[in-house]
């Protein structure tokens, strides 16, 4: 599973197409394939940066790469994408998350610091934030049993980790009507 972020446009006319073509690059890698996207939603931002409201989606993919390799190719697409790192949870024109690995058997794969800080899994805050957990809900694969993401002291499904967020936060995230993803979900 990985989360696709966007408030600055860059290059491209909007964020939403950040967001799509972050989704169209993943996909160009012949070990990666998509097997499920979730509306784009807007956000308002998270972490007390003032900025502009967010676009997200969530994506499962079905890849043959080892996570951390997977790691590499959505930093290289963030690159591509001119990201900055310049204030902590501030705009950015590309933000690609990897929230959970899951094996052949549907287990989460639980880092456990085999890649030290390079790469935690699941993502740390994934549990805590809506913009992350709603877009997440919108795909089937979340209603499965098998989808729970742990944390170092709870195992909880997407729902129910959803039903402990601030309302007010829930509230505040909504699909955004854009065309721009749905075209480009529905071209690959």
């Amino acid at each position: 599973m990985l989360s696709l972020g966007s408030n600055v446009s860059g290059d491209t006319p909007s964020p939403a197409h950040q967001v799509a073509r972050a989704l169209r690059l993943l996909c160009e890698h012949s070990q990666v394939e998509l097997a499920e996207a979730s509306r784009l939603f807007a956000t308002p931002p998270w972490g007390g940066v003032s900025q502009e409201e967010f676009r997200n989606a969530t994506i499962s993919l079905k890849t043959t790469l080892a996570p951390l390799a997977l790691l590499h190719h959505c930093q290289g697409i963030e690159c591509a994408a001119d990201r900055r790192r310049e204030v902590r949870w501030g705009p950015r024109t590309l933000d690609v998350d990897i929230l959970a690995f899951f094996n052949d058997v549907h287990e989460p794969i639980v880092s456990a610091g085999q890649w030290g800080e390079e790469l935690l899994l699941p993502h740390p805050y994934a549990h805590q934030r809506a913009f992350v957990l709603l877009p997440w809900m919108d795909l089937p694969s979340a209603r499965e049993p098998w989808c729970i993401l742990p944390t170092g002291t709870e195992s909880k499904t997407v729902a129910q980790w959803l039903e402990v967020v601030d309302p007010a936060e829930v509230a505040g995230v909504v699909p955004a009507a854009d065309e721009v993803w749905g075209s480009s979900v529905a071209s690959i």
